[in-house]
């Protein structure tokens, strides 16, 4: 005789007699009687049965795997069945792709652009990279704080990114004064491949990176040497050297390069020929990093050198009284110069620019005048640094120009800085900040009033706490509990200094009480949606409001792990418009989720400044199957199932027939019978409570799938048939999965379907090649 297998099933050869035994209930196999088929066939036994009897068992019975064997010579003398042919090994399949390692962002190498690399991914088709810009805070003492990155703090760059590296561009025409040098940009990314149905992996470790700043606090010297001007900086971080230029123009055109110097070194010295003495300059500096990119040029410094008969520095520079520290206006006086035709000019830089910029006009003779109030814009919130310089004509009408006073600073009196609300016991609300701008001794000296209004769009004239004291505690930052009595949705703070107040802090509010999970569906139909390309329905997300308050909003996060690596996936907040009596849903249409991947969320409660700091519990749920999903992932289980029967997979015919059982990895058996039916066979396979796989592998969730059924084959010796039974799954996905449309014709499965009906849904009839 001759056996036949494959896989789609083939024909029965030409004259054989076959009947074919469907996967879900035995093997499919072809016979030809004796005589035909390859050489060396033997003649079957004679038997009551008959010759068609002893077929027909052959035929269902059919050991067919010994015959492939050590047929083919290999070299070296060892052999091959014929099925190492047909079905090779295979290659590694996989579900879940890796974080991407060794991952790099680059660190000042760049004035417009961070560049990141990492490892491949095996199985990746495409990365995403995500970003977090942390901005820094200025604390009491003017320094600038840096907070770390929050998973949540993480949004998505670059949704797809086809090669292991990528290059974030910041700036396309990078200036000195461009806040984004002061930012820090973390960056992580993760592999993924949707078109394979594989959500993104986890994500890398993040990685830091910074602009290639230019050189800070560029100052030349005005008059302090007759022969020479000194140029003097701050270092750029990753600096390898510096350029040193200068021009004759106040604008900075037409720079010349005068040198460079090491990046340990972070001064020039300018000798001048006689020729240049006395001339103004204008100085720039660039840093040049390890990767030989150059920074943009810094601000310019103003440099000159004294000549013989210039005047002196001016002497007595000081604030007038009461205006320059703390009060509404800056006002400047100083002595008359010696020399009777002598004019000034004043100079101001501040504490965001060191560069000097001239506050009366330049050369003008006309100012005489030994005062002068800033009239050009001075802001609260900065402290500024006047110098005076006095400037004479000589005999032979060249403009002589003394060195500048030594700086004085002042300040306009400004609101606390880093205002924050925080709710506290009882109700009341906790009102934090940092002291204004002064000295230890003058911030003492002031006091503060915080007014509260539950509207942002308020007036916030109404007084919640007067008269706060201005010593700070020992962190530096002044605190003060208003009660629940007088507590308000939103706070400012002004400062007082006498009878001088400042301007009102910027708007805080508390953060909104966290709103509460109820629930994430988990394999629900929902209405008027449709599945992803991996057969995955949506999940829905429902929240109420918190019982003491109603937020503005919401955000939503997920995760693809429990407890980190949360991102948020809400493009714009979850007004609580959108709510019904308080109650929200909001549906995650997940392009990348997998069958069998359960996904984390949690939600932030916002207050109407976008403000949030309180998650609601964590949540996880994941999306239906489509009809064709959930067949391919219920038949993992039959399939494992199925592989731990002897019976149907013994080599010798008559040993296929009886009966067996055999137990779950996890629960429940799968019992086999097999037997003559007639001039047919009968195979009935029996599922009870059976199960292999836990949910994500974890014993505490449970199986992913628990059938109990039947699956069963009936055939005649025309080779003809059906399948009948039901199996009901329970688990992740319970539904109901029907046999009896499917259809056996010559020994194949030739047509029909599989009813399959998902909790939840309409039975739909799916084609029986989703069986195979």
């Amino acid at each position: 005789m001759k056996c036949v297998t494959g896989n789609p099933p083939l024909p029965p050869p030409k004259g054989g007699r076959g009947l074919f035994l469907h996967p879900q209930g035995g093997a499919r196999l072809f016979l030809l009687p004796s005589g035909e088929g390859r050489e060396g066939s033997q003649k079957m036994p004679s038997s009551p049965l008959g010759r068609i009897g002893w077929s027909f068992l052959a035929l269902l019975f059919c050991g067919c795997p010994a015959l492939f064997q050590d047929k083919v010579g290999r070299q070296g003398g060892a052999t091959a069945g014929l099925g190492d042919l047909l079905d090779p090994p295979r290659p590694v399949v996989i579900t879940e792709l890796a974080a991407p390692g060794e991952f790099f962002a680059g660190t000042a190498l760049s004035p417009r652009a961070i560049s990141m690399n990492w490892r491949e991914v095996e199985g990746a088709s495409s990365y995403r990279v995500e970003r977090a810009v942390i901005v820094p805070e200025v604390d009491g003492t003017g320094a600038l704080q840096y907070a770390l990155p929050a998973d949540e703090d993480f949004e998505t760059l670059a949704p797809f990114v086809y090669a292991a590296s990528y290059t974030d561009s910041i700036l396309n025409a990078p200036a000195a004064s461009a806040p984004e040098y002061r930012n820090r940009y973390y960056y992580r990314v993760r592999a993924q491949n949707p078109g394979a149905g594989l959500e993104p992996g986890a994500a890398s470790e993040w990685g830091l990176g910074t602009l290639f700043a230019p050189a800070k606090n560029v100052q030349a010297s005005l008059g302090t040497s007759r022969t020479e001007i000194r140029v003097d900086w701050e270092a750029a971080p990753g600096a390898l050297s510096y350029e040193i230029w200068r021009s004759e123009y106040e604008t900075g055109a037409s720079p010349f390069l005068l040198d460079s110097r090491p990046g340990n070194q972070c001064f020039y010295i300018n000798r001048l020929a006689d020729s240049e003495k006395g001339k103004e300059f204008y100085y720039s500096v660039t840093a040049v990093s390890r990767s030989g990119a150059e920074s943009v040029r810094s601000p310019l410094a103003l440099g000159y050198t004294l000549v013989e008969g210039a005047p002196e520095k001016p002497a007595n520079v000081a604030l007038a009284a009461g205006a320059g520290r703390g009060g509404t206006t800056i006002t400047l006086t100083w002595d008359a110069d010696s020399n009777a035709g002598a004019w000034y000019a004043v100079y101001r830089s501040s504490s965001a620019d060191s560069a000097l910029s001239l506050l009366t006009k330049k050369n003008d003779s006309t100012f005489t005048a030994t005062t002068l109030t800033d009239s050009k814009n001075p802001q609260a919130g900065l402290y500024y640094y006047y110098q005076v310089q006095a400037l004479v004509e000589s005999e032979t009408g060249e403009v002589l120009k003394g060195p500048l006073s030594d700086p004085i600073e002042a300040f306009l009196l400004s609101a606390p800085a880093g205002v924050t609300a925080e709710k506290a016991a009882g109700g009341a609300v906790r009102v934090s900040w940092y002291p204004a701008l002064g000295s230890e001794t003058e911030q003492a000296a002031y006091t503060y009033a915080v007014f509260g209004d539950d509207s942002v769009s308020g007036a916030f004239s109404a007084p919640a706490c007067a008269d706060v004291p201005g010593t700070a505690a020992a962190d530096g930052v002044i605190s003060v509990e208003v009660d629940a009595g007088n507590a308000f949705a939103f706070y400012r703070v002004v400062t007082k200094n006498g009878s001088v107040v400042s301007a009102p802090s910027a708007i805080c509010g508390p953060a909104p009480a966290s709103a509460v999970l109820s629930g994430v569906s988990r394999a629900v139909r929902l209405d008027g949606q449709e599945p992803n390309s991996s057969g995955v329905y949506p999940v829905a997300v429902y929240w109420t409001k918190p019982a003491s308050e109603t937020p503005a909003a919401y955000h939503v996060y997920r995760s693809s792990s429990a407890g980190t690596g949360y991102r948020r996936v809400t493009d714009t907040p979850v007004q609580a418009a959108e709510g019904v009596d308080g109650a929200f849903t909001w549906i995650d249409v997940n392009t990348t989720a997998k069958a069998g991947k359960r996904f984390f969320y949690k939600v932030l409660s916002l207050n109407t400044l976008g403000q949030g700091a309180f998650y609601s519990d964590e949540g996880w749920g994941y999306g239906a199957l489509s009809h064709e999903q959930y067949m391919l992932e219920y038949n993992k289980t039959l399939k494992s199932s199925q592989k731990k029967l002897t019976l149907m997979h013994k080599p010798v015919d008559t040993d296929k027939l009886g009966s067996e059982s055999k137990s779950g990895a996890i629960s429940g058996t799968v019992s086999y019978n097999a037997a003559l039916d007639g001039l047919g066979a009968r195979i009935v396979i029996t599922y009870s409570n059976y199960a292999d796989f836990y949910i994500d592998d974890d014993p505490a969730l449970g199986p992913s799938f628990t059938v109990s059924g039947n699956t069963n084959t009936s055939a005649n010796m025309s080779a003809s048939g059906t399948m009948d039974g039901t199996m009901t799954a329970a688990g992740m996905y319970p539904g109901k999965i029907y046999y009896d449309a499917i259809q056996i014709k010559g020994g194949a499965a030739a047509g029909g379907t599989y009813g399959i009906e998902p909790e939840g849904f309409p039975r739909r009839e799916i084609s029986w090649t989703y069986g195979q």
